[in-house]
């Protein structure tokens, strides 16, 4: 094969036939990511089998628009950096606990009106907020969601929760071979197209695996129709205060960690931090996007982390890629048999993946936290902030006592934004 150089840089579009493998690798990732979303809320709340098939074509329509909004841009709008969007998993919770007891109709007007109000405040007040959202707290909050995220990616490695066959021998196998090809084709062939396709060529030949192992059902493909349009709330629009604020709060939080998914993708594809400009242009467009996904039953979005990762694997920044892999996910939102086939993807083997991208991840925020010389002040804040979210992400059973709104917001990753925001101002400067 042809030698060519490492990576495509953050504005190459490579040739047609190197894109196309080289998107899919991130429509897998996407879609696998995105997929449980609508899948938990669904079963959460009591829908039928039709009724969540609604909420995952409205959720990969949405996702697709995202990205593509973010990549490519529309004038001021869009960070223009390899950062896909995504309905958020931090909003599942409350969204089963709000949809449960107030109904979907509560929540999605709960998200409309908190993705309009955090569009708003961002608009308004930016310059402060870019002054309070510096990068030791955006890296800090990268690396709490990496960590946090490693023990999803074990999960999938395991068969995913709630497999009769979690844990076993097949399943550890599939995601072990997955890494095992990945660092192989990263390490002997990091001089051609192999070494930035190895997520691709790793699922591929591990799905084959999978099959030859009776670990591949294709049956619900078969089942999918071909066309299907997205609906517009379905499921009807009511606003009630007490959701309002539940969502508001954590929309606002959530953008700590788009900054800080901006931070780690800056720092990959041009080794530097982002501008002014990328950070208010990826906070409208995510701002943007998620009003439009609470118009088809969807949460609010934010940034694909694992995929931000699996740039850092393949070595290619290039926001074309992932824009193409956007606009695949937006026509799947149009077509549930292609979407389906996607789903069918073992866990096992799109957990090797996952589980080398989170680790990626966690490396990417240690990188955005040493941008800046740490002194005790920002060490203390760093350290104390990831132990609590990460600590009570691992631990949830420490918060079961508390309401479920204070137990979203102090665990995983709003708890280290929350805490180190927090210290930030009590700690003063003058106090480093």
């Amino acid at each position: 094969m042809k030698s060519i150089s490492r990576g495509y840089s953050l504005n190459e579009c490579p040739s047609v036939k190197e894109s196309i493998p080289l998107s899919i690798q991130h429509v897998l990732v996407l879609i696998f990511n995105v997929l449980p979303v609508p899948l938990l809320i669904g079963a959460g709340v009591g829908l039928s089998a039709a009724e969540i098939t609604i909420l995952i074509a409205g959720c990969m329509f949405v996702t697709g628009t995202a990205t593509l909004l973010q990549t490519i841009g529309a004038g001021p709008v869009g960070a223009k950096l390899p950062i896909p969007l995504e309905n958020s998993f931090v909003f599942v919770a409350p969204g089963i606990a709000l949809g449960a007891q107030y109904g979907l109709d509560s929540f999605t007007g709960a998200c409309l009106v908190g993705s309009a109000i955090t569009c708003l405040v961002w608009i308004a007040f930016h310059k402060q907020l870019q002054i309070l959202f510096k990068p030791y707290i955006a890296g800090a909050v990268v690396m709490s969601l990496g960590l946090s995220l490693i023990g999803v990616g074990i999960n999938y490695c395991a068969g995913g929760v709630g497999a009769p066959d979690f844990g076993s021998p097949i399943n550890l196998g599939l995601a072990l071979g997955t890494i095992l090809i990945m660092l192989l084709l990263n390490h002997y062939c990091r001089k051609n197209f192999l070494s930035k396709a190895s997520p691709l060529i790793a699922i591929i030949i591990m799905s084959m695996a999978a099959a030859a192992a009776g670990k591949l059902d294709l049956s619900s493909v078969m089942d999918e129709a071909w066309f299907r349009l997205p609906r517009i709330l379905h499921f009807g629009i009511k606003f009630e205060m007490g959701p309002v604020i539940t969502v508001t709060v954590l929309a606002i939080f959530a953008l700590v960690e788009l900054i800080g998914d901006q931070s780690s993708a800056a720092m990959l594809a041009k080794g530097e931090l982002p501008t002014s400009e990328e950070t208010k242009g990826g906070v409208l467009a995510q701002g943007i996007s998620s009003v439009v996904g609470a118009l088809f039953n969807m949460c609010p979005t934010i940034s694909g982390s694992a995929n931000i990762g699996l740039c850092g694997l393949s070595g290619v920044t290039s926001r074309y890629i992932t824009a193409m892999a956007g606009g695949v996910v937006l026509l799947c939102g149009f077509c549930p048999k292609l979407c389906a086939l996607f789903a069918a993807i073992p866990s096992a083997v799109i957990g090797g993946v996952a589980l080398s991208a989170f680790g990626t991840i966690v490396v990417s925020g240690m990188n955005v936290i040493k941008s800046e010389n740490l002194t005790p002040r920002t060490t203390t804040i760093v350290g104390v902030s990831i132990a609590i979210g990460v600590g009570f992400s691992v631990v949830p059973d420490a918060l079961a006592l508390l309401p479920s709104w204070a137990s979203t917001l102090f665990s995983g990753v709003p708890g280290t934004a929350i805490v180190a925001m927090i210290l930030s101002v009590l700690l003063g400067e003058s106090n480093k």
